[in-house]
């Protein structure tokens, strides 16, 4: 059931249509979760600076229950970076993950 929410400066007319099924569909494969159960949410236009620049950036941060600790986390990065540079053609420096360890008890 994760919960993902990815913020971009980049503009709603910017963006291809159907990124919300592809980064769920790249997200589910990464961390072994059924598709069905991602919720997906895409924020465009969002003011983000990043190492000091407005240049284009974005920020994935994804909620979930059980799957993020010291030893997984670091293999879960290289996909999901690869999949935020190649849907908004950035470099690595311009794409931040956040992953947040949900406790079940608060989801609803």
């Amino acid at each position: 059931m994760p919960l993902c929410q990815l913020y971009t400066s980049i503009k709603d007319a910017e963006i291809k249509d159907g990124v919300e099924s592809r980064m769920a569909g790249v997200i589910a494969k990464t961390l072994g979760k059924p598709m069905a159960r991602i919720t997906m949410v895409v924020m465009p236009g969002t003011r983000l600076m990043r190492l000091g620049s407005l240049a284009p950036a974005c920020l994935l941060v994804i909620h979930s229950i059980g799957v993020f600790d010291a030893q997984r986390n670091p293999t879960y990065t290289p996909a999901l970076k690869q999949a935020l540079q190649d849907e908004f053609n950035l470099p690595p420096e311009r794409c931040l993950l956040q992953y947040v360890d949900l406790d079940g008890n608060f989801i609803g």
